[in-house]
This record gives C-alpha cells, structure tokens and sequence, in this order.
C-alpha cells in the first residue's frame, strides 16, 4: 500500500490502524454525494481548496465517523455498525483535511504572545465549527443575532484574559479550545459567526491579529460586540496579560512558545536568533538544512550506531535519527521520505521523495536532486560512492545518477560491496555488479526487503507466503527461519552489528539477541 498510495499509509500511521474489510459492513455514504457536500464546504474554510481530496473509507467498531488526512489525501473512519450520512462524512473529512494545514501564525511586533495565541485559537475554532456546521444551516448571518453570542466571547476573554492564573493554565485552556469538538456549541457558533464575517479564513488563521482588529474596527455592527477588555489588551498589544512577575515556569514557557513560533514561521534565509532554545533551535535546524542553508550539525549523531526514521507530522514528513532511545530531529520535508539513510560519515542524508532521489547535507551544505524520477527503495553503497535505487511501478534496479539499469523485477536490494549487489526477485535473490553483469541466482519464494548484517543476509518473506524474516547462506543456499511476523516487513536496517529493526504495518521493532522489541509507529525507516 505505500508504494501505491504513499499519503494513504501515512495517513493509516496517523489514524493507528487498518483499512478493515469484512462481512456485513454498512454500506458508505453516496460518494458523488460526499463529494459534492466537501465542494460546499471547503470553500468556507479556504480559498485555495484542494483541486483533487481523496477519500479512501474504512470501517471500526466506533459511535461516530472519524478521520485524518495527509496533503490532498484522507482516509475516513466510519461506524461498523451505523450508517453514515454523505454530510457528516464530508463534515469529517472537511474538519482532518484544515487539521492537516495547521502551522503556528508569525508573531507580530510589539503583541504579547498570550493575545496572538487567544487570537489564533479563536481563529481556528472558527475554522473548525464552520467546517462542522450543516450546509443547510449556512450562512450563519441569516439567522444568527450577533448580539447573542457576546455572552460567549466575553465568557473567553474573561476565562483566558482577565484572570491572574498562570500562562501554562491558560496556554492549556486555548490549546484546548482549538481542538475539533473540544469547545462548548455556543462558543463555538460565536467563533464561526466571526470567521464568516470576517470572509477571509486563510488570513484570520495565518494572521489571527487581522481578525481582531477588523472585529474592533466594525462600524457596520456587523460583529457582535466587542468585550471591553479585549479591545483595551488589543490597543496596547496584549500587554498586561500576565502578571508583572510571572513564575519561573512561567517565564520559561513563554519563552518557549515565542521561540516554537518564530522556529516554525520565520523565513529559513533569516539568521538564527542566538538566544533560542533547544527545543527551537531543533525545529529551526531542520527547516534550514531543507532548504540548504548553513546551520551546525546535529550533536552526537554517528553513522551505524543507529537508524533513520520517518514520522507523518502535517503538514511535513519528519526525519529523525534514533540511536539510545533518543530522537535526533534531522529534517522537516513537505512531502513524503521514503528510505531515509544517513552516509557513511554522518555528514549527509540520502532519500526518495515523489520528485526523486536527493542528498541533504546535515550542516546546511546543500540541497541536491541526484535523480529524478519514481522510486520507492534508495541504498548508499559503502563508502557512498555509489548508489542504487528501485525504480517505481517497474521495479529496475538502478545506479544513482547515472540510470544504468543494474537488475529487473525487483522488490528490495542491499550492497555486499562497492560494486556488487543482492537484489531480491520475489522468487530468487540475484548479485547484479554495477557493471551491469548479473550473477548466481539462489531460490527464495515470496522474498521482498533484504539487508546484510553482522556478515549474515537477512530477507523478509511476505504474501502469499507467511510473514517472516529468514537468514539465507549466498551461495549455498541454506536458508534459516529467524523471526515470524505480524505482517510483511516494508523496511529492515541494522543497528551496529548485533541488532535488526524492521518496519510492519504495525509498528517499528527492534530484534536483538533474540528478543523483540516494539518502538513505535513510523513511516518509513533506514540505515543510521
């Protein structure tokens, strides 16, 4: 599935589950009927909606239709048991397609972090309810008395503004608030009322301040009226929304939250600010070194001692280094990574994405397209001087960058040495020298992903035959059950010379000396 649909598996790693399949499912909603429902409503909650949404459909013992999306895909959860209508379907998907599109708002000069963000959840809230709201029952100005919904907003303005609780409580409060469903339905209607008025939902999310002010500055009483101390906080910039002499944590977390937003907004070709924290400077790290601007290399990350890792995290792909139970952030990607792997020396990392192969350097030394084209499978050989790929749907092995194909009809593919190739062919593993010669073949039925590790080969084995992991004697032939598995294996990588993690539909583990081990749920994964 995530050499077919590659938005949709990282979608299922979102989600934690199946597409399930069975008898006596009931039937899903009308798709041309959803569809039309989803033109209705993502206009009102973008201006730029997706040209092509799609929606794939399971089923879970679950009361109502859930989903998560990834780019322009999503997959949509409904009850096993109930039906569903075209309208909540769409409803949902709507509600996880904006989810996926959530980034921090860029701070604004001279405005207090606690006022930007009590206008970005309002603006998100907004967003969400309106994605919720019933067709039928839109616009909500025809029916709708602005002035009934001061009461909630004065409600909010009171419970996150004027209080003397701690920031950490009152952050909590409007992350809270700005999760789908989280918000009580007046408030919630209040929010949206605001967004529909205001017309402009990008900007009011991109640009939360633009929402208030323009909620302020109304003459026509379009609004329902502005609570007096939001008005007064907005004149000064927010300034006063926390005590004069916050706590310790209180400061530190402030300080975080400004650090997290400029780290996620701020243009990558702008410098980085000295006093950023850890946590910041991570993120901030690995948005530069996508884009190819200098920045230090990560610490501690040695090449062989651990292994790369691939996490969905909407609206990027997340590549991270683990070695020790720790997570080194590497890079943030718009797109999907496919066999992340880091070189020889450390110094750069090397993957597939949907415009090819590419190699970024960890110290912002460069961003380079080796390769265009369709792949699915990337391996660096010794010494990175070479390189070889799996060309995607034909299944060519082939050398990076040149294109000379090295083997045909192959599922997975490891380096035995500089020049010399395992390439397994669903019936047979085959050496293929970079020259182009093809060597010995040994049989191995339903053989797929492949790695050489601690002098052994080690070779998944997936449908029709029973998933399992085998060690195979090339050339001899001798093959040696090692591990039978939940599901196929869709990546295996080493750790050193004594350990193996392989990558299931049902997680990342880990096999050493005999014992198993669950991580957790990835993406894709590669040699570290």
């Amino acid at each position: 599935m995530r050499s077919r649909v590659p938005e949709l598996a990282a979608c299922l790693v979102l989600a934690g589950g199946h597409l399930t399949e069975g008898q006596g499912l009931v039937p899903p909603p009308d798709q041309e009927q959803m569809k039309a429902a989803l033109q209705r409503l993502l206009p009102l909650i973008t201006r730029n909606p997706p040209a092509e949404l799609r929606v794939f459909v399971g089923f879970r013992p679950q009361p109502t239709p859930t989903a998560v999306a990834v780019s322009h895909t999503a997959l949509l959860y409904l009850p096993a048991s109930e039906p569903t209508s075209a309208g909540d379907a769409a409803r949902t998907v709507a509600t996880a397609w904006l989810v996926a599109q959530r980034r921090p708002a860029p701070p604004e000069e001279g405005v207090s972090e606690l006022l930007l963000r009590f206008a970005e959840s309002l603006a998100w809230l907004g967003s969400l309810a309106l994605a919720n709201t019933p067709p039928e029952l839109l616009p909500l100005g025809q029916w709708v008395e602005p002035k009934h919904l001061a009461p909630a907003l004065e409600g909010l303005v009171r419970d996150v503004l004027a209080t003397d609780e701690p920031y950490r409580l009152r952050r909590a409060r409007l992350r809270e608030l700005a999760q789908p469903g989280r918000a009580n339905p007046e408030l919630a209607q209040a929010a949206a009322y605001l967004l529909e008025t205001f017309g402009r939902p990008d900007e009011a999310r991109q640009r939360p301040l633009q929402l208030l002010r323009a909620w302020a500055q109304d003459n026509q009483k379009r609004f329902p009226p502005m609570p007096r101390l939001l008005r007064s906080l907005l004149a000064q910039g927010g300034q006063g929304t926390v005590p004069r002499k916050p706590s310790a944590e209180d400061r530190e977390a402030m300080r975080l939250d400004e650090a997290l937003r400029r780290a996620w907004t701020q243009a990558p070709s702008q410098a980085l600010g000295e006093d950023m924290p850890a946590d910041a400077a991570k993120i901030w790290h690995a948005r530069r070194r996508a884009g190819g601007y200098p920045v230090p290399a990560p610490q501690g990350v040695t090449a062989g001692r651990g292994f790369c890792l691939v996490k969905p995290e909407p609206p990027d792909f997340a590549v991270y280094w683990r070695a020790d139970g720790r997570d080194e952030l590497l890079l943030l990607w718009p797109t999907w990574v496919l066999s992340p792997q880091l070189g020889t020396h450390g110094e750069d990392l090397y993957f597939a994405d949907p415009q090819g192969i590419w190699r970024v350097s960890l110290s912002g030394g460069g961003v380079e397209l080796l390769k265009r084209g369709s792949f699915r499978l990337l391996r660096a050989g010794p010494g990175e001087q070479r390189l070889a790929a799996l060309t995607w749907p034909e299944g060519n092995v082939v050398s990076v960058p040149e294109g000379r194909t090295l083997a045909t009809a192959a599922r997975g593919l490891a380096w035995l040495q500089d020049d010399l190739l395992l390439v397994s062919q669903g019936e047979a593993l085959r050496l293929a020298h970079v020259s182009g010669e093809v060597g010995p073949a040994v049989s191995l039925a339903c053989s797929t992903q492949l790695v050489t590790h601690g002098g052994r080969i080690i070779v998944a084995q997936g449908p029709p035959c029973p998933a399992q992991l085998v060690t195979v004697e090339f050339p001899q032939g001798g093959i040696t059950p090692l591990l039978k598995l939940p599901s196929s294996a869709a990546d295996l990588a080493a750790i050193g010379p004594e350990s193996l993690v392989f990558l299931t539909s049902e997680g990342v583990f880990v096999l050493s000396q005999g014992n198993v081990k669950r991580l957790d749920q990835a993406f894709a994964l590669g040699p570290g």
